[in-house]
């Protein structure tokens, strides 16, 4: 028997879009996301995508910038869309080079129709990660958190955080923080019977509530074009 096997597969990764070639700037914003949703990047996989540089702009220090990212719990694995000369640097740091296909962009060659997958050919994560159930209140300064989706029979307190790598669902009112998607799964959405959140995040993107909610209805948020829509249901 092979001591192992290699097989692709289409794993979620985050991307981290650089919008400016200034480190500082970036580790900022970080810090204040980090303060707001100290959870959302507790050891999030990302690639760093420089497609959405300015013109003229260049980052002079990709060493600089790994080590912000590492500072606040985020594990670059590789880079998009750099441009120049940094192969020895992407050497040093063990990053992969995954070319200038900015993240999001269709593959437009044809591939032959295959036979209907199996358990066997999805990813170990859909395998892996049954959904996670909490019968009880997550109370305040609970923390709750789940590898695949997770279900809660019951209200999230205001103080409280409920993590999920895939979809986070509530059958009471959601007052507390919820962070679904932990993993850069852009699909995964949060559903709750009386929204009242503090805060909301679907892989990295989140929505800070600073006013009290008025009428709270029950919600299903999700991620749609790179940003949060909050539907009432």
């Amino acid at each position: 028997m092979a001591a192992f096997a290699l097989k692709a597969g289409l794993t979620p990764i985050t991307s981290l879009m650089i919008q400016t070639h200034e480190v500082n700037d970036i580790a900022t914003e970080l810090a204040q996301k980090a303060k707001q949703a100290p959870k959302m990047f507790e050891r999030l996989p990302c690639v760093l995508d420089f497609s959405q540089l300015p013109e003229g702009q260049e980052i002079s220090d990709l060493r600089a910038l790994y080590l912000t990212c590492r500072e606040f719990g985020l594990l670059p694995i590789g880079v998009r869309c750099l441009q120049g000369d940094f192969t020895s640097q992407l050497e040093e740091l063990g990053l992969s080079d995954f070319g200038n296909v900015p993240s999001g962009t269709k593959n437009p060659v044809k591939t032959k129709t295959s036979e209907p997958s199996t358990d066997a050919d999805k990813t170990p994560e859909a395998v892996k990660c049954p959904p996670t159930i909490h019968r009880f209140p997550v109370r305040s300064g609970q923390q709750i958190r789940a590898e695949g989706d997770l279900i809660i029979y019951g209200l999230v307190s205001a103080g409280a955080e409920v993590l999920a790598g895939g979809n986070i669902t509530v059958f009471g009112p959601l007052r507390g923080r919820a962070l679904a998607g932990l993993r850069g799964d852009q699909s995964s959405t949060i559903s709750c019977q009386s929204l009242e959140a503090e805060l909301v995040a679907i892989a990295g993107e989140y929505k800070l509530f600073e006013e009290q909610h008025q009428d709270p209805k029950p919600a299903c948020i999700l991620l749609e074009d790179g940003r949060l829509n909050i539907l009432n249901i």
